[in-house]
């Protein structure tokens, strides 16, 4: 308790006032003048269902909604649609123009009930390093986005902390033993892995308690129902070694099993016995209350106790097992709802048919590349009565860099879902990815779906996207260029038509170095489904109008992930060649490749986004002391290289799969790879121990030889602050590499 009494006397004040979200949030993302005060809101307390309507005489308006996030998302609905204003990752605030566009009277109602957000590995590839400025500007964006449901991990590990401490724990050493490292907590709570990464410092736990604390205060704030990890079974396998013997009297050894292996993780311990299992599960739902129960509400719960390897081999009725946890849960929280995932062979009918209907929320992650218009997933309770669902989409793998998307079916799926929702149970609608702050236009269309009066075709949201994004009217010169660019990227990387593809096409750069271009991570199955001469032509027409937007941050943004693009598309036909010739040829094209990586680390270097500085930064600004901070920066770079040590990464498949596209990355990770597999006539080494494992430690070892001129290494020597103008590196590569295009392409115009 003394670890945790000065972080609730810091969040203390907090409660005391009563907050007004709406006209704080207004401040934050409206900061010029009196831009704030030119919204006027009110509340409807008499409705029954989730609408907002919008009036503006062009000085004013005026909001009306059935909650705070019915409100805020009529608000954000006036700034995309008619102000111009897209509040987006790279471009966090806005600016009214002095006359604002005339609205009259326009109702807005959501279709469904829920508008869910985020995935356990979402908090691990894109948020481990959070500080509370980043999350309030991401609560905001939900808010805006109209998001009710976001899953809420943040700080959960001093929960299991303080059940350990409570169960007679006396050190933290025995705490991290399961406890895993600061970068991997969505595997822990997903019941994956245990103790990698740490051990992690006291003033972690301290810090993340706080954190927490203040995210779920603003969640309650807005009227959010925070999903938080529910208790899914699982134990340290030291225990009954570590706890106090006069509070595991009760327990038998047998009563914990082994959980078996995740891609070459151990992971947790599993409590076999119900009447134990119940015991844990109130320790540890009583310790969330300590720690978070008066800034917490909701009665959402996510609990996935056999995620992606089904039940353990020593556990003796799987059932009963879920039956314990059901009833553990609604005797903490009565109005409890279970939420799982639909992911793989998950949820099972041991879940579906213990769990009855109406206390299940089943999330449909990936119902754009399956074409669900109805879940998939053991949609039914034992009775045969349709669960609740959420019709979700993942869109990105391991925070992966690149243009990704299946848009028509994201249109069309969930349309067709909510059509039939009175059948089927549709309640809500989710982004679930596995990395974010890219490809934000899929987030604003699947957040508008349930909003709109007249559905959305493809061509119907790029008219209205073009002009919310840039703040360009409708049928003027750059309107036309710009929407002429979406269509085409609308047409080609954003409609995927592989069904067995997870997330962007990688980029060749990315690869373990081999001749025949392929995936980067073992499960991606990259293809090259678009046409690269429409990304080149899109990239062209987006240039084209760079006088006109030079000042516009989304464009900006926008414009180098078009030439990211474009550069890593080059890339791809260049391996080709290189494969398809020797001797000096070879040579020639290979240095040639090694240059063109090079010069897409320059382009990203213009961006904080495509940074690994930024990522690392972050996290080292969490550490209090030098060796705190190199233990978080050791996390964060190899959660998006190694992964693991190499059983983790080899045997288990984990290698490259959160790579990216970032600045940093490209010349000090990717590039020595690179450059040695052409000095040992394109031969595969031992990439792990020679040049894998060096970054992730920080130490040049065998591959300095290899790293370009002023490349960082060491932990501490990546930087955020970009660096070069965005528009004119873009031009000057688009020179180097795309002239002859770009010069044919003028002249057939």
């Amino acid at each position: 308790m003394k670890r945790y009494f000065f972080v609730l006397l810091l969040t203390a004040f907090a409660l005391m006032a009563k907050a007004d979200p709406v006209s704080d949030l207004l401040h934050r993302v409206l900061p010029d003048g009196n831009d704030a005060q030119r919204f006027e809101w009110t509340l409807d307390k008499s409705a029954s269902a989730p609408y907002f309507t919008l009036n503006c005489d062009g000085v004013t308006v005026h909001v009306k909604g059935a909650d705070y996030i019915s409100v805020t998302t009529g608000i954000n609905w006036y700034l995309q649609h008619y102000a111009g204003i897209d509040i987006s990752w790279n471009a966090p605030t806005g600016k009214l123009p002095s006359r604002l566009p005339v609205v009259k009277n326009e109702r807005h109602k959501s279709s469904v009930d829920y508008r869910y957000y985020l995935n356990f590995c979402t908090h691990s590839y894109s948020m481990a390093y959070w500080d509370w400025e980043r999350w309030q500007q991401e609560i905001d964006w939900m808010a805006l986005h109209g998001i009710n449901l976001p899953l809420a991990i943040t700080g959960m590990e001093s929960v299991w902390c303080r059940v350990l401490e409570n169960y007679g724990y006396d050190s933290l050493d025995k705490v991290n033993e399961f406890v895993c490292g600061s970068a991997f907590y969505g595997w822990f709570f997903m019941n994956n892995l245990t103790g990698w990464g740490g051990p992690q410092p006291d003033s972690w736990y301290i810090q993340r308690t706080q954190l927490a604390r203040q995210i779920f205060q603003r969640m309650k704030e807005f009227g959010m129902q925070p999903v938080v990890p529910g208790y899914v079974g699982m134990v340290p396998k030291n225990f009954l070694t570590y706890a106090d013997a006069d509070k595991v009297s009760s327990w038998e050894p047998s009563d914990i099993v082994n959980g078996g292996m995740w891609c070459s993780f151990e992971r947790p311990y599993f409590v076999n016995n119900t009447a134990r299992l119940q015991e844990f599960a109130a320790a540890y739902y009583d310790a969330f209350d300590e720690l978070f129960g008066d800034v917490c509400t909701t009665r959402f719960y996510a609990i996935d106790p056999f995620h992606e390897g089904g039940v353990p081999k020593g556990v003796t009725d799987a059932k009963a097992s879920v039956q314990a946890m059901y009833d553990a849960l609604l005797t903490y929280n009565p109005q409890a709802i279970w939420v799982c995932q639909h992911w793989q062979h998950n949820p099972t009918t041991t879940l579906t048919h213990t769990v009855p209907a109406g206390r299940l929320l089943i999330l449909d992650l990936h119902g754009d590349n399956n074409g669900d218009i109805r879940c998939s997933g053991n949609h039914t309770a034992a009775d045969g009565t349709p669960h609740d669902w959420v019709w979700g989409q993942v869109s990105n793998f391991g925070g992966n860099v690149g243009l990704f998307g299946r848009m028509d079916r994201l249109i069309s799926c969930f349309y067709q879902a909510r059509d039939n929702r009175a059948d089927n149970r549709l309640v809500g609608i989710g982004a679930l990815p596995e990395g974010i702050e890219n490809n934000a236009m899929l987030y604003d269309l699947l957040y508008s779906l349930p909003w709109t009066n007249e559905n959305y075709t493809r061509q119907t949201w790029l008219a209205d996207y073009v002009q919310m994004r840039y703040g360009v009217k409708s049928g003027n010169k750059a309107y036309k260029k710009l929407l002429s660019a979406w269509k085409r990227l609308a047409a080609g990387p954003y409609n995927s038509p592989n069904d067995h593809q997870q997330g962007t096409t990688e980029s060749v750069f990315l690869m373990r170095p081999s001749l025949e271009a392929g995936s980067v991570s073992s499960w991606a199955n990259s293809s090259w489904y678009w046409d690269m001469s429409e990304l080149r032509t899109a990239l062209y027409e987006m240039l084209s109008v760079s006088s006109v937007l030079k000042n516009n941050e989304n464009y900006r943004y926008d414009l180098v992930d078009l030439m990211r693009q474009a550069l890593a598309d080059y890339g791809k036909l260049m391996l080709d060649s290189i494969h398809a010739v020797t001797g000096a040829e070879r040579t020639r094209l290979s240095d040639r490749f090694l240059a063109l990586i090079l010069d897409q680390d320059t382009l990203l270097a213009t961006r904080p986004e495509f940074r690994l500085g930024r990522w690392t930064e972050m996290a080292r600004a969490l550490g209090t002391n030098a060796d705190e901070k190199n233990l978080y920066e050791k996390n964060a770079r190899m959660l998006l290289t190694t992964w693991g040590e190499r059983a983790q990464c080899e045997n288990g498949g984990l290698h490259d799969y959160a790579n990216r596209e970032w600045s940093g990355l490209l010349s000090s990770f990717y590039y020595p790879r690179w450059k040695s597999f052409f000095a040992h006539e394109c031969q595969a080494q031992d990439w792990f121990t020679n040049y894998e494992w060096p970054f992730v430690m920080g130490i040049e070892q065998v591959n300095a030889q290899y790293l370009p001129e002023g490349a960082s290494y060491a932990y501490g020597t990546f930087r955020a602050e970009p660096a070069g103008d965005e528009i004119a590196v873009v031009k000057a590569l688009c020179d180097k590499y795309f002239r002859d295009f770009f010069r044919n392409l003028f002249n057939t115009k």
